[in-house]
């Protein structure tokens, strides 16, 4: 939960010119200031995007509603969870034939998920609150992450996924210019959050990624190389993009695009990692 003073300062800070904001954060993270005349590491490339960048692709990939269509159309070989309802008003949505679990998510930020089982909805007035919680953040004016300003804010239900009451392992595909250079696998996410960071053939990088290393780590997944494909398929129009899938009933799952991990605030262990990760871009 963000305490009372960054959330002073969040306010602050969004009613800044976007240059500014972006140096700001950069040095409370980094005690340093970012270089985005000549940009050479990876966190410094997202903060150039983050200003440089208007691709109206950007915009799209950013909707989780736009980016499953887009999606559908780039490739036919990923499952995409179901949309059950979408609206802005939610009174509408008790009058609806739901199933028992599923999860209720806003389209136009991180971290906007509420997960429903056993058909145990909150009253109206408690889900209006936590809509309009959503509906206030604005994460191009806070982060800078110009890719949400122009995402038209809905809330939407998605089926829910059984994973046989277990969180799924998570694979991030760091797309560049069409091709997946890195490999990101988190497991545990809400016990014992751990992740690796590999290349493409599931070779392990000796770095800790703001978590420690996925141990033991397992083999080769048997689906990988089709992961890697669907990854690059659906990144294949943009410089940069990270795709986030799982496996899920033997299927590829997508479930989202990534386009500034991190904020670009993630902290690695020797700048020659944000400068590996850079090199790509």
């Amino acid at each position: 939960m963000p305490s009372i003073s960054y959330k002073i300062f969040s306010t602050v800070l969004a009613r800044t010119p976007l240059k500014f904001n972006i140096f700001v954060l950069y040095f409370r993270r980094f005690k340093e200031l970012p270089n985005l005349k000549m940009p050479t590491t990876f966190n410094e490339k997202i903060q150039y995007r983050k200003i440089h960048d208007r691709n109206p692709l950007l915009t799209i990939m950013a909707d989780k509603l736009a980016s499953k269509i887009y999606v559908q159309e780039k490739t036919d070989s990923v499952y995409i969870p179901r949309v059950l309802w979408e609206g802005i008003s939610l009174e509408s949505l008790y009058h609806e034939k739901l199933p028992s679990n599923f999860v209720i998510k806003a389209n136009h930020g991180s971290q906007t998920n509420l997960f429903i089982k056993d058909n145990q909805l909150p009253p109206l007035h408690e889900l209006e609150k936590l809509r309009q919680k959503w509906f206030s953040h604005d994460q191009a004016r806070v982060l800078g992450e110009w890719a949400y300003a122009n995402i038209p804010r809905k809330i939407f239900i998605e089926e829910f996924m059984e994973f046989e009451g277990s969180v799924p392992d998570d694979y991030k595909f760091f797309v560049f210019h069409g091709k997946v250079k890195l490999v990101q696998f988190d497991v545990g996410r809400f016990t014992n959050h751990q992740r690796s960071i590999l290349d493409p053939e599931w070779n392990e990088y000796d770095l800790e990624y703001s978590y420690p290393k996925v141990t033991p780590l397992p083999p080769k997944p048997f689906f990988l190389d089709e992961m890697i494909l669907a990854a690059e398929k659906i990144a294949e129009d943009i410089d940069f993009a990270r795709v986030d899938l799982y496996w899920f009933d033997q299927k590829v799952t997508f479930g989202e695009i990534t386009l500034y991990p991190g904020a670009g605030f993630e902290k690695f262990p020797d700048i020659f990692y944000d400068e590996l990760f850079g090199s790509f871009w």
